[in-house]
Formats: structure tokens, sequence, C-alpha cells
């Protein structure tokens, strides 16, 4: 691939190829850029395969903080553990729904329309994860939103 691509025409096309797995690295121009997207576009390769991760397309921009905190594979499972505590081992709907949540910048309306789910029920679902976690998600939204990122990668539904 060259330029940018557009991802979702990629994910389409990779519909067609059930046997391949796309790395993209960061655009750049000339010969350092393609330097530099190669070698981006090997971590994201070495991410997925260290998370063993189901995702058969990764955008290295997607994908760059999670790469970066699981270089270091047990300190990556203590910061999950730490910050998600109960929350790590949920339903799907729950971490899905904190997920959309944070997100969508912590706004309930947004989520809910992009989740399609009713208002109240995305925040019955906000509040079960709230009761999940070892702190407050008030308390520590970055850590959190990193934390489920790496749960997505991973492929925890």
């Amino acid at each position: 691939m060259h330029g940018r691509p557009d991802g979702d025409r990629a994910r389409a096309a990779l519909d067609q190829l059930p046997d391949v797995r796309v790395a993209v690295g960061s655009t750049a121009q000339g010969v350092d850029g393609f330097r530099s997207s190669h070698l981006d576009a090997l971590t994201t390769q070495q991410m997925l395969t260290r998370l063993t991760s189901p995702s058969r397309l990764a955008f290295h921009h997607e994908v760059e903080l999670v790469a970066l905190l699981t270089a270091d594979p047990e300190g990556a499972d203590r910061f999950v553990k730490r910050t998600l505590g109960e929350l790590e081992t949920a339903p799907p709907e729950i971490t899905e729904t904190l997920r959309v949540f944070i997100a969508e910048q912590c706004n309930a309306t947004r989520a809910a329309a992009r989740l399609f789910t009713h208002r109240n029920t995305l925040l019955r679902h906000l509040a079960r994860a709230d009761q999940l976690l070892p702190r407050p998600l008030a308390q520590h939204t970055v850590e959190v939103g990193t934390a489920l990122k790496v749960l997505q990668w991973r492929g925890h539904p």
C-alpha cells in the first residue's frame, strides 16, 4: 500500500483473502519516511503477534500507544489488571459500552447512538463498569481507556 489507504476499503479487500494479515506503518515522504514507515509497520506486526490478536488489519496510528505499552508484556498485564480490576473479565457488553463511552469523550448520548442502544441501558452498563473498577472512572479515564485498548487488540470481546 502507498499513501494513506482507506481502512474500510482495505478491510473489505481482506475479506477476499482470508489468510492475509496486514500491518500498515505511518505515512511519510522520501527515503527516511519509507524507512520509518517500514519500522512502524514492523512494530505493528510484532504487537499483533505478541498479543495473538485476531485482527487481520492494523494501522500504526491505531496501535502505537498499545504497542509501546505492551513492549513489556508482564508490565502490560500488571497495568491492565491493576487498572481494570474485575472489569477485565466483565461481560463484553459492559467493556464495549465503556470503550465506546470513552471514545465518544464520555458523552452518553453519542455513545448510546453509536452503540444503537437506549441511553438508560448505556447508563446501567456504565454504572456496572464503575462498580467493577478498582477506582472510579472519573479518577482515571485515560488509564482505563488505554487498558481497554490493550484488551481490544488482544481480541477480548
